[in-house]
């Protein structure tokens, strides 16, 4: 996920770079038009009567679930050769002076001819967003080919026939792909896309205002970011830092509902790789008798995934929970366990209780503009004192340079460990047979790492990693 040293070497790398195998990772140019947006359009319900509305409160305005139609009217002269129809939840259809275009999902740029010209979209609105939510509005001028705005991504991975290998990808015009910038991670919700996020205007706005580039991975379905879904996200991490300058300590990760719970069951257990975490209504810890049980059918498959079970590893990641009083799918209990855990521990966590909201789209879009602003400033500390890690899984053994070699493949690992004013002290220990650290680890000097101590006097091995040749 590094940096790539010049504008120029990244436009060549955005292009295609192996990574992770033979398929080559690409964000390839799309269509897109550069213009203005069209701000009048008119608005109805099935069967309904048109109505004149701004576009910019379609997605303030409540509905009630079922199929609707927006239509803005156009005129092509001069340099506006090309309209952009925006990516919409639950869009069914664009069409153009009766025609239907062929409308993949996402953004779909459509050539005019000179003249008048009416372009309509097709929406189902859903009992979660309640509202039409889109991309942005449809915009009007000249059709062009760039890596800006929302493109997909594409590369190696094994989960491919469960819709893994692409992402999608917000670009901010104007961005340079060779400076390292921040990242916010969005994982999605159950029967959502890669596509769901791509819908909240509001995301990529701020998104566009800080010039923060955004990753949209696929969960592989309703997965609950289990052990496939969760190797994606990070796959995709991977691959997009090869065709877009990423800034390592500058990575953020949030989601909504099973994306919430996914954005800290994943933070979690890779908390040196993000520099927050955001959980709008995420369960913290699932109730297998609940309709999660054909994935989780026992507690033992839940501590896999509950992020309750691996607070210990939030010591160094500021944690943000967003959550509706009212909500009646995933209870307020759920971020007020977390909460009150990484409040106990004395962790960086912030909790926003919203009275008279549920498990609501329009909840968060609410905060979106905030939360981009959280990843805007967030960094990874680049050593800090104090380390706790719990691996609940035999793959997550490392973090932040502490290394855990563990005495059974099953069962928790656990390690506390803290760098003092001339020694490094193991506090606390489970399930290890031996502990090593990077030298450097914890802000130590890597040509003099100090003794390592360990407390209570157990004899457990920890040892410094050998010193690089």
């Amino acid at each position: 996920m590094g940096g790539r040293t010049s504008a120029a070497a990244a436009a060549v790398a955005a292009i295609a770079l192996v990574s992770r195998g033979a398929l080559a990772t690409t964000l390839e140019p799309h269509a897109d038009v550069r213009g203005a947006d069209v701000t009048a359009a008119e608005v109805r319900s099935a069967g309904g009567a048109w109505r004149s509305v701004a576009w910019d409160d379609l997605d303030g305005t409540r509905l009630d679930p079922g199929p609707y139609e927006v239509r803005v009217h156009l005129d092509a002269t001069g340099d506006a050769a090309g309209v952009l129809a925006p990516h919409c939840a639950g869009r069914q259809r664009v069409v153009l002076d009766g025609r239907e275009v062929a409308a993949a999902v996402g953004p779909v740029a459509v050539p005019l001819a000179p003249g008048k010209h009416e372009l309509a979209l097709a929406v189902t609105v859903s009992k979660y967003e309640r509202r039409i939510a889109c991309s942005g509005a449809p915009r009007q001028g000249a059709l062009v080919r760039t890596q800006e705005g929302l493109g997909e991504l594409a590369f190696a991975s094994p989960y491919g026939p469960k819709g893994g290998g692409r992402a999608v990808v917000y670009v901010p015009p104007g961005h340079d792909l060779g400076k390292p910038s921040p990242l916010l991670v969005g994982v999605h919700p159950w029967n959502g896309s890669m596509w769901t996020y791509a819908a909240y205007a509001q995301l990529l706005r701020e998104a566009r205002t800080r010039d923060l580039v955004l990753l949209m991975p696929s969960g592989l379905g309703n997965s609950l970011y289990v052990a496939d879904a969760e190797d994606e996200v990070m796959r995709a991490l991977d691959a997009v830092g090869s065709v877009v300058a990423v800034d390592p300590r500058a990575v953020s990760i949030w989601g909504a509902s099973m994306g919430g719970a996914g954005a800290t069951t994943i933070g979690f257990h890779h908390p040196d790789r993000f520099a927050g975490v955001v959980s709008f209504f995420g369960d913290s810890k699932y109730d297998v008798t609940s309709y999660v049980r054909s994935i989780l059918p026992d507690d033992p498959s839940a501590h896999l995934v509950n992020a309750l079970d691996v607070v210990d590893n939030a010591r160094n990641l500021p944690v943000w929970l967003v959550h509706g009083e009212d909500d009646a799918t995933s209870p307020i209990r759920q971020s007020e366990m977390l909460a009150q855990a990484m409040g106990a521990l004395g962790y960086d966590v912030r909790f926003d209780r919203v009275p008279r909201m549920g498990h609501a789209g329009a909840l968060v879009a609410r905060f979106l503009p905030g939360v981009v602003g959280f990843a805007a400033g967030a960094r990874v500390p680049a050593a800090p004192k104090r380390v706790t890690y719990r691996s609940v899984r035999s793959w997550d053994t490392e973090a932040y340079g502490v290394h855990l070699v563990r005495s059974s493949p099953s069962g928790d690992a656990f390690v506390d460990v803290e760098r003092g004013a001339d020694s490094v002290h193991v506090r606390r220990a489970q399930g290890l047979r031996a502990l090593v650290l990077d030298r450097g680890a914890l802000g130590t000097p890597p040509d003099r790492p100090p003794p390592i101590v360990v407390d209570g006097g157990s004899a457990l091995e920890a040892r410094w990693a050998e010193a690089a040749p």
